[in-house]
């Protein structure tokens, strides 16, 4: 039997008390360049370019966002106020790998707690991930924090090898269903 795409057996929206994780949209641009255009957000992840610019933000929203390799939902409030993404990575014989950013503005306020609590809860829900892993840079605590708190388990350390953070040290995270 065929195992059915990850990216699609995660639901389309998911809904919190205080937030909404849909597909990210062309409304979602200037949020998206306006908060993404963060130095202090590009130094702690590994793929986000900077300057972010408008053109990025529309390129992600209509091809990054789009790739059968990972499934990325727009962090809103309830209101539709765009605040940042999260999402799963798929990587071939590999568990998915949790990524998350929110805008500046909206740090220390539990928003990535709770975006990750509600997309964690998704993808086990669905029975496809009894594993998932994620990766922070070991000088980014708060988000460390947020980890550590949704349950995630620190499995290894390594160096990053290219890119803007080459040589930093990263931790690698696990979450077992069920924990």
């Amino acid at each position: 039997m065929m195992r059915p795409d990850p990216r699609n057996v995660l639901p389309g929206k998911i809904e919190t008390e205080r937030l909404v994780l849909r597909a990210p949209m062309r409304g979602d641009v200037p949020a998206l360049a306006a908060l993404a255009d963060n130095r202090r957000i590009f130094e702690v992840l590994a793929r986000l370019p900077h300057p972010y610019t408008r053109a990025d933000a529309i390129a992600f929203v209509e091809i990054v966002a789009q790739r059968s390799d990972e499934r990325v939902y727009a962090i809103t409030l309830a209101d539709g106020a765009f605040i940042g993404c999260i999402g799963l990575h798929f990587f071939a014989g590999q568990p998915p790998e949790l990524g998350y950013w929110l805008g500046e503005h909206f740090w220390g306020q539990g928003y990535g707690t709770e975006a990750a609590r509600a997309l964690l809860a998704a993808a086990h829900e669905t029975q496809q991930f009894p594993v998932i892993g994620a990766i922070a840079l070991a000088t980014n605590q708060p988000s460390i924090h947020v980890l550590e708190k949704v349950g995630f388990v620190k499995t290894a350390e390594s160096l990053e090898t290219q890119g803007h953070s080459q040589g930093k040290t990263k931790l690698h995270f696990m979450l077992e269903k069920g924990r």
